[in-house]
């Protein structure tokens, strides 16, 4: 009977090892219990706003990210964007989009990352005629919800899209088609994750299997390595 608990001793030591040393958690269940980067990303994206509409810059620079500060220098540098933001976000107005939300925010891309800051970015969109209002790029350190760093100005990324029947025809003139995802918003701010057919070396066709129709957002988000791209377009689908 000892001989048999010094085993069991020693497999869990070894399970507790293996997870350690990966900084994965590992499911009894064998399904994923991927840390949830959404969630906080969009409560960052909530918290960012609120400080803009309370003209609150000071407390907006303290969430920026080390990047963004530098691009920046100071608060001085930073109040013409915050000015900008502001000022888009005013126009846009409050309307809650079809998941009850107060405000437009959306998750339309999240990288995990384990040894440095994971990497989302988050979309403002007006609904009616849908139109991007403001991307932000969140950084979201795992294990430390609540210290969230925002740049307002991720790098862009020109994206032109038109109707084509029941999709959407998308090309990137300064970008690659092989390293980007498309996400689509409608006028109701629903956020779909479209199909794609290839067109030519430079353009695809963004598809659903219950078509579109109307006007909607297409956001496009390159990723080289862990650096992202954000890029959006109007188009009329049907």
């Amino acid at each position: 009977m000892v001989v048999a608990g010094f085993v069991v001793a020693v497999v869990v030591s070894a399970v507790t090892v293996a997870v350690i040393a990966t900084g994965r958690p590992e499911p009894a269940c064998g399904c994923s219990v991927e840390p949830n980067l959404r969630g906080p990303a969009h409560d960052a994206a909530v918290r960012f706003e609120a400080l803009v509409r309370r003209a609150d810059v000071s407390g907006a620079w303290a969430l920026l990210t080390d990047g963004a500060r530098s691009r920046y220098v100071d608060v001085a540098g930073f109040q013409p964007v915050f000015d900008r933001l502001g000022k888009a976000l005013n126009e846009a107005g409050t309307d809650a989009g079809v998941d009850g939300t107060a405000t437009g925010w959306l998750v339309v891309h999240d990288g995990l990352h384990y040894d440095t800051p994971s990497k989302a970015m988050v979309v403002r969109v007006a609904t009616g005629p849908p139109r991007l209002v403001w991307p932000l790029l969140i950084l979201v350190p795992l294990g430390h919800i609540g210290d969230e760093r925002i740049d307002p100005e991720p790098p862009t990324l020109r994206l032109a899209a038109a109707g084509d029947a029941d999709g959407v025809r998308v090309e990137l003139p300064d970008g690659d088609l092989n390293l980007t995802s498309f996400v689509v918003i409608d006028g109701a701010g629903r956020k779909t994750l479209p199909g794609r057919e290839h067109v030519t070396e430079d353009a695809d066709r963004l598809t659903w299997n219950a078509p579109l129709r109307g006007p909607v957002v297409a956001i496009a988000i390159e990723q080289r390595g862990t650096d992202l791209r954000v890029g959006a377009a109007t188009a009329v689908v049907g």
